[in-house]
């Protein structure tokens, strides 16, 4: 993935795109309210909190002319695979290169057909290194590991578990040929990309679970951190969401993913279970979060493994958002007891809650609060 894998361009432009013949516009439009939470929280996972383990489902399909085809849940009805190739078709008109998604297109296509007809229990494996520096990338891959499940409306769906690692192309190598014999010959990135696997179950291998302790990994999956995550950013994405439906500008727009995404960050220990409790509570207004937040550019992520996804601790990062010169920027009303958030090198006269002016600063010769929490 690229240093800007998250362009908030794309949400409003897709939001207001055509509704496909033979929907309604309600059903489209929650669906893809539905996308933008999915890649909202996609996003904060992979490039924030750089989480092991992920989940997400395909619905399994069969079009009219009995033909397989994967589509997301939460994207446009129809084969995800028309989204590969619209990547690729943008990218010829800017002139970049298309090496990677072309390959990636290939292996999609090639995993649609391969389960077409596949029982219940089938597994996947799939292999995304990371691309070239020149290109943004960063050090980490993506090992893609699923199974064909049943849905809830008696079809089949694909539970698929990204497992984020930093093994290299022969640590990759060593593993894959024990299911693709042809892995042996793999040298770049675009080998692995283009040839996922189908497994039928076996003995040994039964579960997405069983295949991460084949490759090696010691940790055991979870997904924890969505449960902390998703309740704390909510009223944000939803706050998000209202203005993409209301076509607010791109830069409204990108200072709102800033507050969410510095919202993450300061609550990073937390999210993945660090830290017992929250930094800072809020029972606030999305966009009073957007302006409290929304000014600080986040610390800059690289491709597939950026600094804020170091795996380190998010301190240095809270330190800078919570400190200015008059110190602390968080601090506890003495008459209501609800958190206040001062602006930047600003100080209080009154609580941002319940109007109270025991919180005044105002007339003190130093410049620290003697009330901060």
């Amino acid at each position: 993935m690229r240093t800007e894998a998250y362009s908030v361009g794309f949400d409003t432009k897709n939001y207001h795109a055509l509704i496909p013949e033979g929907y309604s516009r309600d059903e489209i439009l929650k669906r893809r309210e539905g996308n933008i939470q999915d890649n909202v929280i996609r996003y904060l996972g992979e490039y924030r909190l750089g989480v092991k383990f992920d989940e997400f489902y395909y619905l399994i399909k069969t079009d009219d002319d009995g033909e397989t085809y994967l589509e997301s849940p939460h994207a446009d009805p129809g084969p995800i695979l028309n989204i590969y190739k619209k990547a690729i078709d943008y990218k010829k008109r800017l002139g970049l290169p298309i090496h990677r998604e072309e390959a990636e297109c290939a292996g999609f296509q090639k995993l649609q057909e391969r389960l077409a007809d596949t029982q219940e229990g089938t597994l996947i494996l799939w292999v995304s290194p990371p691309g070239s520096k020149a290109d943004g990338y960063g050090d980490h891959s993506f090992t893609f590991i699923g199974q064909v499940e049943k849905d809830s409306a008696g079809g089949k769906r694909l539970r698929v578990i990204p497992y984020r690692n930093v093994l290299s192309l022969e640590d990759h190598k060593n593993y894959f040929r024990y299911f693709d014999e042809d892995a042996q010959y793999y040298e770049k990135d675009t080998d692995f990309l283009a040839n996922p696997v189908v497994i039928e179950q076996s003995e040994s291998m039964q579960t997405p679970d069983d295949i991460i302790s084949f490759i090696g990994e010691t940790e055991k999956f979870n997904i924890e951190w969505r449960n902390k995550l998703t309740p704390l950013i909510m009223p944000l994405i939803g706050g998000f969401i209202q203005m993409v439906r209301d076509r607010a500008s791109g830069e409204d727009l990108l200072k709102a993913r800033y507050a969410i995404e510095n919202r993450t960050l300061e609550e990073k220990d937390y999210i993945l279970s660090k830290a017992k409790n929250l930094q800072v509570v809020f029972e606030e207004k999305p966009q009073i979060i957007f302006e409290r937040y929304g000014n600080i550019t986040p610390p800059i992520v690289g491709g597939s493994c950026g600094s804020s996804a170091s795996g380190e601790s998010s301190g240095a990062f809270n330190n800078f958002l919570l400190q200015d010169k008059y110190g602390s920027r968080t601090f506890n009303c003495p008459q209501c007891g609800q958190t206040n958030l001062r602006p930047e090198n600003e100080l209080l006269s009154n609580c941002q809650h319940c109007g109270s002016d025991k919180v005044s600063c105002c007339d003190v010769d130093e410049p620290s609060f003697a009330l901060a929490a």
